[in-house]
Order: structure tokens, then C-alpha cells, then sequence
């Protein structure tokens, strides 16, 4: 209840953030292009991510859902998150920028006050990945669904993708999500 005080589509992304363990960056640059609802992935290309890489993120359903109701509130845009007022002689089509949603986090926590502690997008990825641990997800398919690069050996070795192994950590981690939502409780 306490992200319908802000706007829809930042409460949107709030979810997506939290449930899919991206980068705020990576969902700001987000075009629907990189969104394959038949296949419920959501490719970021390489010169989105961190490491330079493409990376698939596999969505759940209740994420494609939100990715859904993006799609229809962002009417012609190509971007997933598009500016809503044109800024600065900004014309066009254009991404929302990151510090959109970190202004209505802090909007949010003055609003709430001691209900809430501040947080970031990126602390969203810190929660998820601490909530994956807790469901007894493996270390590997943690960090592979944060796209962390892993080190070493491993980086040489191992170049599979764990697509599948992630998208069930990802199922984990929505129906803990889920059963947070219907308890009003919010996952520290």
C-alpha cells in the first residue's frame, strides 16, 4: 500500500527492481525491444550492463505482469520508463533518468517517516540477493542472477548461463515476495 504514493509506473519499477534484482540503469535504459513476453526474458544488452555483456533475465509472471501494465501506460515510447514531462529543452522520445526514482524513494520516505527506513534502487538488488541466500539458492545462481562476474577459474571455466536454475530462483524469490504483499509486510 505504501507504493501507491507514488506514481505508478515508479512503484512499478520499485517491484521490478526488487523482484528481478536489476540494475537501476539497466531498467531506465530498458526498451521494449529487450522484452520477449512470449519467452518472458528480458535481455539487456551489452552496452546497458556493467560488465559489458548481454544478459537474459528471466521474468516471472507476476514481473511480466508489471512489465505488461509499463507497456500500456508508455503509450507510443519505445523506452519501458519514459520521461513524462520534457525537461531542459529535452524533445522527444526519451529513458527516464535513474535519479527520477531515487527522488520518489526519498519523497516516499518523508512521507512515511519511522514507518520506513531511506533506500536506494540499489538497495533493492542488496535485499534481493539477501533473500535469495535465505531460500537456500545456491551462491552461484545468486550472483548469476545479479549478472555479478564471477572471478577466477570460474570466470574461464564455466561459461554457462544458468538461465534455467536462475528463473527458479527468480520463482523462489516472487512468491516470497508475493506472500510479503498480501501480509502488507515489506522484506527488510
Amino acid at each position: 500500500p505504501e507504493l501507491s504514493q507514488i506514481t505508478r509506473p515508479n512503484a512499478l519499477a520499485v517491484k521490478i527492481l526488487l523482484a528481478t534484482c536489476a540494475r537501476i540503469g539497466e531498467l531506465t535504459k530498458a526498451e521494449w525491444q529487450h522484452i520477449d513476453f512470449a519467452r518472458r526474458e528480458w535481455t539487456i544488452p551489452p552496452e546497458h550492463s556493467k560488465n559489458k555483456k548481454q544478459f537474459v533475465i528471466p521474468l516471472t509472471e507476476p514481473v511480466a505482469n508489471w512489465f505488461i501494465e509499463l507497456h500500456r501506460l508508455a503509450f507510443d515510447s519505445r523506452f519501458v520508463l519514459p520521461i513524462r514531462t520534457r525537461q531542459n529543452g529535452r524533445e522527444g522520445d526519451a529513458p527516464m533518468e535513474a535519479t527520477s526514482l531515487n527522488a520518489a524513494l526519498n519523497k516516499l520516505h518523508e512521507k512515511l517517516g519511522d514507518r520506513c527506513h531511506r533506500f536506494t534502487p540499489h538497495d533493492l538488488r542488496s535485499t534481493g540477493r539477501s533473500h535469495l541466500g535465505a531460500l537456500g539458492v545456491d551462491v552461484l545462481i545468486a550472483e548469476r542472477c545479479l549478472n555479478h562476474s564471477l572471478g577466477g577459474l570460474i570466470a574461464v571455466y564455466d561459461q554457462h548461463d544458468y538461465i534455467d536454475e536462475r528463473r527458479r530462483a527468480l520463482e523462489l524469490w516472487s512468491a516470497k515476495l508475493s506472500r510479503f504483499t498480501n501480509q502488507s509486510q515489506v522484506p527488510q
